[in-house]
């Protein structure tokens, strides 16, 4: 994803029309399989409103894919980042649809297997304190502005091949976690034990609420708030230096707080890493072979 400055601009903006395409082909592609499991929960319950809701991102989606100058070419740019919000929320309806057994005992295992304690339990036990926790839940709750506001700033900075190579990382890693949900669904330690003892905050309030409200259960492992947070640092790191070191600290801060605040095992937590890492390099390759 690195850019030659002596490239031929042309040639440039082709490159970023090919991964921009890529990420929105993967995008429909993850819509497309996320129908099924909505069609079978209708015929198994009779209730159309996420299949029906689903349709309508679907069509809005396909209404909205750039065709020869008649959309705008941003709306085709930015219609993963918009689409995989939704993806996240319908995991609540997709998992229960597939039925696959939940594997929260397998990773408990590798947890064991790698670490002398349970970090999600103990690590707030060990680091009790009310400002440590109130940062670290704040970096959690930027995940959002993590995600966004970096591509916001290379779109409005017409820099829109690092735009374009950013999403396709992103959606890549997405990709990987929303297929893997379904298959192999850990619901993690909030879900099975309840949050973690670390000091109560008005900010670790927030999050538990907006937790509360917007979690998908069996989506733990692999965390896709660790893998997405490191795609997004190592992209801003990449593409804009000074508003990565700044992404770098809070994905650092997001991935010790999903531990810290129970809310992910830490294999979860190692495995987004691990993953958002491979998405980075990855995206890279696919980058340099387009």
């Amino acid at each position: 994803m690195n850019v030659d400055p002596s490239a031929d601009q042309g040639a440039l903006a082709a490159r970023a029309d090919r991964a921009a395409a890529l990420a929105i082909i993967l995008t429909m592609g993850l819509l497309l399989l996320a129908g099924w499991p909505l069609v079978a929960r209708w015929h198994t319950t009779g209730d159309i409103g996420p299949l029906g809701t689903h349709l309508v991102v679907l069509a809005v989606a396909l209404a909205t894919l750039p065709r020869r100058g008649r959309v705008p070419r941003a709306i085709g740019d930015w219609l993963p980042l918009v689409v995989v919000p939704i993806l996240y929320v319908e995991l609540r309806w997709i998992i229960p649809s597939v039925g696959a057994a939940h594997r929260d005992a397998t990773v408990i295992m590798w947890e064991r297997m790698l670490f002398p304690t349970n970090p999600s339990a103990t690590l707030a036990l060990r680091a009790h304190s009310q400002p440590l926790s109130e940062a670290l839940h704040l970096a959690y709750a930027l995940y959002y502005p993590l995600i966004g506001i970096p591509p916001m700033i290379l779109f409005f900075t017409h820099a829109r091949d690092k735009l374009a190579a950013t999403t396709l990382a992103l959606v890549i890693a997405y990709a990987v976690c929303f297929i893997v949900y379904p298959l192999f669904p850990v619901d993690g330690p909030r879900f099975l034990l309840g949050p973690a003892a670390a000091p109560d905050g008005p900010i670790r309030a927030y999050v538990l609420a907006l937790l509360e409200r917007g979690s998908s259960r069996g989506t733990a492992f692999p965390s896709s708030h660790v893998a997405a947070s490191v795609v997004a640092a190592l992209c801003a790191m990449q593409h804009q230096r000074r508003i990565g070191w700044i992404a770098a600290i809070i994905a650092v801060g997001l991935t010790v707080a999903t531990v810290y605040g129970g809310f992910h095992y830490a294999v979860d937590a190692l495995a987004g890493l691990l993953l958002g890492v491979a998405a980075w390099m990855f995206a890279n390759a696919v980058w340099r072979a387009l």
